[in-house]
């Protein structure tokens, strides 16, 4: 069936997670060579109170939702993959929610780090004492910034374990191809479809460094490293609102060749997280992406049902 509605997912440790409007399931391959399932309910926060879908504050707040969402996953599927190495530890338990926490507030700041503070404290000690010119210095930056952003995702590329990853990235895609565009999901059917995808968090990410080096060129850049980070980590949430909304746009059928212009450097970079993935891993992608649609459809049939009963 052709969906009607934005299908998302991310990758797993030996498996792929699939979000659609209500649902999020996910699939993971066993070491015995079963296919392990999940399903569960979601709804966003933006959904929950309305203030959080505010243009602008929503993107922050997807963010972080999907991060903590993407961080229990990970904690799921590395708990069966724990179990198939060490049958001992069989039943762990899921991440509690003070160390999912802890997880998010040291991922982000990690981020911060190797993306915010270290571009500028980079170009400060490097090109300030050659030139005053603020806008010289913010365009280096930005500049900077985007080579770190490079050579983290090459970098990690090359480790087996995140290269296996990013086939299971792969793979995620191929099905999300599959499913919009009415094919069988099955191997044969998703096989034929390219890896990058235009909604990709990849490309998102690439358009929050685009998106950061417009809005700081228009900060002054003063001789206090403190001052001109925290100002930076200041605006980082209206960065992400930014480049959410513009994402956000580029479904729109009207702003065809600009959204392609938008969506194209994300794509281009999605060479470097995605990989062709073996027709074992598009088998466990298919199963994630039946499980949500079937729970969708499901959904959309009881709550059908519920609107036509008679009220007596």
């Amino acid at each position: 069936m052709t969906t009607k509605f934005q299908l998302g997912g991310q990758a797993l440790i030996e498996g792929v997670m699939m979000r659609s409007p209500n649902f999020i399931a996910a699939a993971v391959r066993r070491k015995d060579g079963s296919i392990e399932t999940r399903v569960d309910a979601f709804h966003a926060l933006g959904q929950k109170y309305p203030v959080l879908a505010i243009p602008l504050i929503r993107g922050m707040v997807a963010l972080i939702e999907m991060m903590t969402v993407g961080m229990r996953y990970l904690n799921w599927s590395g708990n069966l993959a724990l179990e198939d190495e060490e049958p001992d530890k069989k039943g762990s338990t899921n991440m509690p929610w003070w160390a999912l926490a802890l997880t998010l507030v040291v991922s982000l700041s990690i981020a911060l780090l190797l993306f915010v503070v270290l571009p500028n404290l980079v170009v400060q000690y490097s090109l300030h004492h050659l030139t005053h010119n603020r806008l010289l210095l913010n365009f280096a930056e930005g500049a900077v910034k985007m080579i770190v952003f490079l050579a983290y995702l090459y970098l990690i590329g090359r480790r087996p374990n995140i290269h296996r990853l990013f086939e299971y990235h792969g793979a995620e895609h191929k099905v999300v191809y599959a499913a919009e565009n009415n094919c069988p999901l099955t191997p044969d059917g998703a096989r034929p479809f390219d890896t990058p995808h235009p909604r990709c968090g990849t490309g998102f990410a690439l358009l929050t460094v685009f998106v950061s080096v417009i809005c700081f060129v228009f900060l002054p850049w003063t001789n206090s490293d403190l001052q001109r980070v925290t100002w930076r980590l200041l605006l980082m949430p209206v960065v992400a609102g930014i480049s959410y909304e513009i994402i956000k746009l580029t479904v729109n059928p009207k702003l065809g060749g600009l959204a392609k212009l938008v969506l194209t450097p994300g794509m281009w970079l999605q060479r470097l997280t995605t990989a062709q993935p073996n027709d074992a891993q598009l088998e466990v992608s298919c199963e994630a992406m039946k499980v949500v649609l079937a729970a969708e459809d499901n959904w959309k049939k009881q709550n059908s049902e519920a609107a036509t009963e008679p009220i007596v």
